[in-house]
């Protein structure tokens, strides 16, 4: 589970975008801080919840997912602890009803105008539905539940810098660790620790709205048993890369990353693949203060799920959120993506089709309606799925 230096903007330029159309979260005084509740809550019908390739079973599911955040701020230091719930309920298959937990904690901290520390540390209990993760395919006849696993993470990252330096580094590591917690037959094979450790220097330009970078990263995963009758997947990652950042004008910003892979396996079966070329790009484009376009593009090596000895995955994403009034809004987005097992035959070929509009109702909920299409098609037909998904949604603050 790669994590990312704050440069990487792919997924965080989306997130005031999205936020467009929620509800403005309303905070308390509560002791040295601020108490910040929210409530989401969906319903949906799914007619594939198990992303089957055929005799597919559909479902009304109910999501309710409350977020509590604390925040308090002293001079420059700032402090957040966050519960974050998911509970969702199967109406039709209650076997298939889940309870997610996380509770993080994140600070950062300025000891002078030269130098940041950010902290972050949560545990989680989260879980992967039928038909996906080690279920996808026709592996999900032999779950009995959706597999349940524990998740925490630690990391610590030190710009020594910032904005105000010409040239600055980048200092960080950070742990997660995995272990699924039922369906250990099928399961334990997935128990793993990742550690990684990266350093990134960069130059300021331009008044510091772009930043050059290189960057260099390494990442040990260790799994804690082989899987039967297979190879070791304990392994390492080198990584190389360059890229910019930038906040040049009104109307547009983004990162652009390229580099290269290198992963070595123990296992001299699978080897190592040192000529993996990877690249992660996020660009948002705003023509107007009430449109957006966010492109969205990466090439890397993800974990597999227990085909292959991993898997080399190239997403790409067009996603534009437009403003009708200030209180309507839309959001269409189009997703695909490529699969490619090493060690195995298996390929697959994604796609995604998303259309959405969300009404501030009043300032503490809005209401919103998402229809969404997506596809699997597999060299291997026992993983095809189509999928199509209804949802109404209700976000709401105090």
């Amino acid at each position: 589970m790669r994590s990312t230096l704050r440069l990487g903007l792919s997924l965080g330029l989306l997130a005031p975008i999205a936020l467009q159309a929620a509800p403005e979260p309303q905070a308390f005084d509560f002791g040295a801080g601020k108490l910040i509740p929210t409530l989401k809550i969906v319903q949906k019908s799914d007619d594939n919840i198990y992303s089957q390739p055929s005799s597919a079973e559909s479902d009304s599911i109910t999501e309710v997912n409350p977020v509590v955040q604390f925040m308090a701020q002293q001079d420059a230091n700032s402090f957040a602890v966050t519960y974050t719930g998911d509970y969702g309920k199967y109406w039709d298959n209650s076997d298939d009803n889940y309870a997610d937990h996380t509770l993080s904690f994140d600070a950062i901290l300025s000891g002078s105008d030269m130098l940041t520390v950010d902290l972050g540390a949560s545990l989680g209990k989260a879980h992967d539905n039928r038909g996906e993760g080690s279920s996808e395919g026709i592996n999900f006849a032999s779950r009995k539940e959706p597999d349940e696993y524990d998740i925490n993470n630690i990391s610590i990252l030190a710009d020594i810098g910032r904005d105000s330096a010409q040239v600055g580094i980048e200092l960080e590591a950070g742990r997660t660790g995995i272990e699924y917690t039922n369906n250990s037959n099928e399961t334990a094979f997935r128990d793993r620790d990742e550690s990684r450790l990266a350093a990134r220097l960069y130059t300021n330009i331009s008044g510091g709205k772009t930043r050059l970078f290189a960057e260099i990263a390494n990442e040990d995963i260790d799994y804690d048993i082989t899987p039967l009758l297979s190879q070791s997947l304990d392994n390492e990652e080198q990584s190389y890369s360059v890229g910019v950042s930038w906040d040049a004008t009104a109307k547009s910003s983004g990162s652009i990353k390229v580099g290269r892979l290198e992963k070595d396996f123990d296992s001299a079966a699978y080897g190592s693949a040192d000529d993996i070329t990877i690249w992660d790009v996020g660009i948002v484009f705003s023509p107007r203060t009430y449109s957006h376009l966010l492109f969205s593009a990466s090439v890397d090596a993800k974990e597999t799920n227990g085909t292959g000895a991993f898997i080399e995955a190239q997403d790409l994403s067009v996603t534009w959120v437009h403003g009708w009034s200030e209180r309507l809004s839309s959001t269409v987005m189009l997703a695909s993506g490529d699969d490619d097992y090493e060690n195995d035959p298996r390929s697959d070929d994604r796609s995604l089709f998303s259309v959405g509009l969300s009404y501030d109702w009043q300032r503490w909920i809005s209401v919103g309606a998402t229809y969404s299409q997506s596809e699997r098609d597999s060299n291997n037909s026992s993983f095809d799925f189509d999928r199509d998904i209804f949802q109404i949604s209700f976000d709401m603050t105090l």
